[in-house]
């Protein structure tokens, strides 16, 4: 079995494409969509951890996460403090931060496949369950939160071995936001490191 406690950022990093949902589509009309959704994105992600390639994944994940989403619910009750006028910059920030998280992490990541096993509606979002297959032939379950975005889906959160990466984020930046006073420039600096 591959060790996914290694560290919260490998979650993280699986989330940085994921965050709370507001789908509300008929079952039927989502589930099919929403799983091939689920193995073209994720087998792409599996591609570019093979490759150990940050560029392919940011690519990845600027065409497939939910980002503004995932990082203004990452920010939890510190969100008010974030000034509108650099919601850009952090929300560059954010994906950058993934990027390098996948980077460090990537060989880890680097599984053969992901089949998407069923899906349904939960309130907004659609959760899609999968497989992720490793070259050895080992399993792990994986599962997605995405929202609809347009006529397109996004990807808000992903559940790898009983842990949602949004929330494992949103904890780690909470923590650094009250070790220093909620001071928002402080959660900045730790983003560009």
């Amino acid at each position: 079995m591959i060790d996914f406690s290694v560290s919260r950022r490998t979650a993280f990093l699986l989330a940085a494409m994921l965050v709370p949902a507001t789908l509300q589509v008929p079952q039927a009309n989502a589930a099919a969509p929403a799983e091939k959704y689920v193995e073209q994105v994720g087998n792409g992600v599996l591609a570019a951890a093979r490759a150990g390639s940050v560029s392919k994944f940011r690519t990845l994940m600027q065409r497939n996460a939910a980002i503004s989403t995932i990082a203004i619910y990452s920010l939890g009750p510190y969100r008010k403090k974030l000034p509108a006028g650099r919601k850009k910059e952090y929300y560059a920030l954010v994906a950058k931060h993934i990027s390098k998280v996948f980077a460090n992490h990537s060989k880890k990541l680097a599984g053969r496949s992901i089949t998407a096993i069923s899906s349904r509606t939960k309130g907004r979002s659609v959760i899609v369950k999968s497989k992720l297959k490793y070259p050895s032939g080992k399993t792990s379950n994986v599962t997605w939160r995405l929202i609809k975005r347009g006529s397109n889906f996004k990807i808000f959160d992903i559940n790898v071995q009983g842990i949602w990466l949004a929330s494992t984020q949103k904890t780690d930046f909470i923590s650094v936001l009250r070790r220093n006073n909620g001071d928002i420039n402080a959660l900045f600096s730790y983003l560009k490191k």
